[in-house]
């Protein structure tokens, strides 16, 4: 097995900054919320990032938790996950003027939304209502997300601008970042759909900062003892200097194949994805050891 190990979450919080986020008392008694159901099954999916990890014990297939944090701000409906190096929001535009959020559990929502017609109302007061086409399910609600420190603290740069030219980079607490892609979501899932295939579920992202002659170019692979892959990825607009970060999981789960999303890196750094859906989502590098 390859050595490697993930920033610890007291190191890897500490790249967030200082914790001085209020967000948590923007809780309410009561919200009302009209979506759709397609668009609350695709986001549970997104978010919940199941798929092949790699840990200490080998390569497994899991998610990065079993509870999911809903969140209105400003119109929009954020569902948050966590675990200790990866934490993921997914946003859908609602029209609400509540505010607050609450935690469910992903199995227990999705077995519900499963019976449930087209358009969705959800209630939420001491326990979660949904109705639809005269159906109704009511479910308990979590007293808080395992990791909803860390939610909050992500939360603290909410919400992230999306740079279509992808002529700077962002600054993201004390992460050093040092270059900025732009990848489709199509093209992030056939390269590490691809890579998967060694069954390491460790991937190297390559930046190669260009010049005059040389485009900028992104490589994606995987190595395993004597086995390995790699692809050249498209990219689109670029910025920054070369830089090299390795990571498990599979993060294009977490976007859908039409999504355009900036991605942040640096030597050895988080990576930091930003889609033009209004979605981020933060992943721990992994360090040999």
């Amino acid at each position: 097995m390859e050595k490697g190990i993930h920033i610890d979450e007291g190191l890897f919080l500490g790249w967030f900054g200082p914790f001085t986020s209020p967000l948590s008392e923007s809780k309410v008694i009561k919200m009302r919320i009209e979506i759709n159901k397609k668009q609350m099954l695709d986001a549970l999916k997104n978010v919940e990032l199941k798929g092949k990890w790699s840990s200490v014990s080998g390569l497994s297939s899991k998610g990065i938790g079993n509870y999911v944090q809903f969140r209105i701000v400003n119109n929009s409906l954020l569902l948050c996950n966590s675990d200790e190096s990866t934490t993921a929001v997914k946003a859908i535009n609602v029209e609400t003027e509540d505010a607050g959020s609450f935690v469910v559990d992903i199995e227990t929502v999705r077995k519900y939304l499963s019976k449930m017609g087209d358009v969705l109302k959800i209630v939420v007061d001491d326990t979660v209502v949904i109705t639809s086409e005269g159906k109704k399910a009511t479910m308990p609600i979590v007293v808080n997300h395992p990791y909803e420190g860390r939610i909050e603290r992500f939360l603290e740069y909410w919400p992230f601008t999306f740079n279509v030219e992808m002529d700077s980079l962002l600054k993201f607490g004390s992460v050093h970042i040092d270059a900025g892609f732009q990848i489709t979501g199509t093209h992030l899932k056939e390269a590490i759909t691809a890579c998967e295939v060694v069954n390491n579920g460790i991937y190297k992202l390559n930046y190669i900062c260009g010049d005059d002659v040389v485009n900028d170019k992104l490589v994606l692979s995987s190595n395993k003892q004597i086995s390995s892959y790699e692809e050249d990825v498209s990219i689109s607009h670029s910025t920054g200097d070369s830089s090299t970060v390795s990571f498990s999981g599979p993060l294009h789960k977490f976007f859908n194949d039409d999504e355009i999303i900036n991605v942040y890196i640096g030597d050895d750094q988080p990576i930091l994805m930003v889609s033009n859906s209004n979605s981020a989502i933060v992943r721990a590098p992994r360090l040999d050891v």
